[in-house]
């Protein structure tokens, strides 16, 4: 049988559409990539954790890390052991009730443990549960001191837990709240081993904010003395509300070169509001810009990506994930008149009411292991975009 020329071509014409059309359904119907499981790793001094987040189901990687910590002290006290939490949100899910039930076999068996927590109405059951077995919980129903004005505003926004345990001391700094909802985002925790002035810098701060004022002990700080080094690595503690100075914004002054492969200035932080606060960060990144760095800033929440999109940062410099709950800047540049791999983390917003009126930590290592963890993190993020939150 012989076919004409046309004819062949008009089949292969229809064979190529449907084979093209095969593969746009595959595409649709193909569900998306899960996300990456969450991973903890340690060397020397520290451990850093972090998990991806998604809508199917919570990662409860970070939490049950800080059980196990709370469980190794709670099962061999020594004398002298205590522990010190502060936590914004902390319900029965997530890994909070077992963790409570960590702190209350600790206190049982002779661990010191004070609590501040936030007011929400779901925190409840956990306060009573440790109240109820004889530990001594403070509720900030705003942020624990007041702001500037001697008014309270903000949140004690808080996020972290510090452990003595006979001679190590442990500074447990996490970006998550306890429970499901927060166990479903993307979240870090930095674990500090015995960095003896970081660890008496928190416990120092968490004493001012149980007393509700920055005077404690006979000592009063000013907001020079919230920003306090540590021991190890250049460490710092950044505590806010602070009235008069922006830690972050400061930070990235402190840039002041890029050169190839030294020139990282990445951030992820799921809150960042228009205002004088947002805009000053925005001009430090287009400085940076200017002067070679790369620049990259994974945002939470629509507003956040108008807000750059709108100041000078180009789309190729953002992206977006609705599942990110971090709070994070890392710098590989010249940071402090010196080759530096730095990295920032906390519970703090890039917003004026994190900085000027609620509790919360930025914590600084400039440790190269540290820091590397961070950028196999924010890598695996920004090239795994998801969308961005309404707000």
């Amino acid at each position: 049988m012989i076919t004409r020329p046309g004819a062949d071509r008009r089949l292969s014409l229809r064979l190529t559409l449907l084979f093209i059309m095969s593969l746009m359904l595959t595409a649709v119907a193909a569900p998306p990539a899960s996300a990456a499981a969450g991973t903890c790793s340690e060397e020397g001094n520290y451990e850093v954790c972090v998990t991806y987040g998604g809508p199917d189901g919570p990662d409860l990687l970070i939490a049950q890390k800080i059980k196990a910590k709370i469980d190794a002290t709670a099962t061999t006290p020594d004398s002298g052991d205590y522990i010190r939490v502060a936590m914004y949100q902390w319900f029965t899910d997530g890994y909070g009730t077992e963790i409570a039930d960590s702190l209350v076999r600790a206190s049982s068996n002779g661990v010191s443990v004070g609590v501040i927590i936030g007011p929400d109405a779901r925190n409840e059951a956990v306060r009573t549960k440790l109240v109820n077995a004889g530990i001594d919980v403070k509720v900030c129903t705003k942020a624990c001191m007041p702001d500037q004005n001697g008014e309270w505003h903000g949140a004690a926004h808080n996020k972290f837990f510090l452990i003595k345990k006979g001679a190590t001391k442990l500074v447990l700094q996490t970006s998550a709240n306890l429970s499901n909802w927060q166990a479903q985002h993307a979240q870090n925790l930095l674990i500090s081993r015995d960095d003896p002035e970081l660890f008496s810098a928190y416990v120092n701060y968490w004493h001012r904010m149980y007393a509700g004022s920055w005077t404690w002990d006979g000592v009063t700080w000013s907001d020079d003395d919230k920003s306090p080094y540590g021991t190890n690595d250049l460490s710092r503690a950044y505590f806010f509300p602070q009235y008069s100075k922006t830690p972050l914004v400061g930070v990235l002054k402190n840039v002041t070169e890029c050169t190839t492969d030294n020139d990282r200035v990445w951030l992820e932080h799921s809150t960042f509001h228009p205002g004088s606060y947002s805009q000053a960060v925005i001009d430090q990144l287009n400085r940076l810009r200017g002067i070679g760095c790369d620049i990259k800033f994974i945002v939470q929440e629509e507003t956040g990506r108008t807000e750059l999109l709108n100041n000078g940062i180009p789309s190729t410099d953002i992206s977006c994930d609705g599942w990110s709950h971090n709070k994070l800047l890392l710098i590989d540049a010249k940071y402090a008149g010196e080759w530096r791999k730095a990295v920032f983390v906390g519970s703090y917003n890039l917003t004026e009411n994190s900085n000027y009126r609620a509790n919360d930590t930025m914590l600084r290592v400039i440790n190269g292991w540290v820091t590397n963890r961070y950028i196999e993190q924010f890598r695996e993020m920004w090239t795994h975009p998801r969308a961005c939150d309404a707000v």
